[in-house]
């Protein structure tokens, strides 16, 4: 397997195109990529090849000032470069089939699928994709809060910036060098234990990438593909046990059981797309004896707080002033 260390440098649009843009593709477009730069490794973490391409815009055409300052790229440049879905065919060639994704925090491949989207490619093997910043976190003080930048990583292990920053090739190398510093397979496999073992993962609504989203909560929490679903294992119809549990940061839990394969929790973390519509990611996992008793545990909570909530009574009416004669 190889580890690949990608970067990528786009073009920010202006707001008013950026608005009339995503109205007329129906999804987000916040960027657009005009350079991938990456960096391969092998599995003894030895640097073995390299990409970089420019790429030519199609909506985002006019070049932001703030970008060209920051990259260097100039508008001749991008003008004459690789129209996205050819460079997806080159990279996608060139990365082969056994590798990962490396990259320093976690905007890079969001902003390649929405360019993916944009353009109607496939965007499916872009996920077997690790934030390195995190890995860095997990194996230097653990501070899993802390955004640090790549600068700050280079720093720490004393590696000398002889490149210019902001150019994607270069990004992805200093990445790779940071990366060689690091235990990046065993950093891989914790990071896998962390995000947990689910049944089912999936994104509903999600407009950003051409779905329809919900205009109501409710009409999400009323779709079948919520309200009834199948049991991910047996693909027979689950049994939903409680009412949904609500909790902080718009988060949505179902409690179902299988006759077959045990209980089971749906959970929906909610987001805004674009368009002011509703998309969640939806997740099924195996409900163990403390899930259940924790899931139980808010709904007594939630109702406790609902009761004592004061209701909201009419006003009293104004008594009528007597007539005077």
């Amino acid at each position: 397997m190889y580890y690949i260390t990608l970067d990528l440098e786009w073009n920010q649009a202006y707001a008013q195109k950026a608005m009339a843009v995503q109205r007329q593709l129906s999804l987000r477009l916040r960027g657009e990529v005009i350079q991938i730069g990456a960096v391969k490794m092998d599995k003894n973490m030895r640097i073995c090849g390299s990409y970089q391409v420019i790429v030519k815009p199609k909506f985002f055409k006019k070049l932001h000032r703030h970008v060209s300052t920051l990259t260097g790229i100039t508008q001749e440049q991008m003008d004459s470069g690789m129209m996205l879905p050819e460079a997806e065919r080159s990279f996608r060639e060139w990365c082969g089939d056994d590798f990962v994704f490396l990259t320093w925090g976690p905007d890079d491949i969001p902003m390649l699928k929405e360019n993916f989207n944009a353009h109607r490619l496939d965007s499916s093997w872009l996920e077997r994709t690790y934030d390195l910043q995190k890995i860095f976190n997990m194996q230097t003080d653990g501070d899993m809060k802390r955004q640090r930048s790549l600068e700050y990583a280079m720093e720490y292990f004393e590696l000398q910036q002889t490149l210019p920053a902001h150019d994607a090739l270069n990004d992805a190398y200093f990445t790779a060098l940071v990366a060689k510093k690091l235990n990046v397979p065993e950093g891989v496999k914790k990071y896998d234990e962390e995000k947990g073992d689910y049944l089912e993962e999936s994104v509903i609504g999600d407009a950003d990438a051409g779905d329809d989203g919900y205009v109501t909560i409710t009409e999400m929490l009323e779709d079948d593909v919520v309200k009834n679903p199948e049991c991910p294992i047996c693909h027979k119809p689950l049994k939903l046990m409680e009412q949904a549990l609500h909790t902080k940061g718009q988060r949505y839990t179902f409690y179902f059981t299988c006759p077959t394969d045990g209980d089971i929790l749906e959970t929906l973390k909610l987001h805004r797309n674009f368009n002011d519509t509703w998309r969640a990611k939806r997740t099924m996992a195996y409900a163990t004896e403390e899930d259940i008793e924790g899931f139980k545990r808010g709904l007594e909570r939630a109702t406790i707080r609902r009761k004592s909530r004061p209701r909201k009574g009419r006003r009293p009416r104004r008594a009528e002033k007597p007539e005077v004669k």
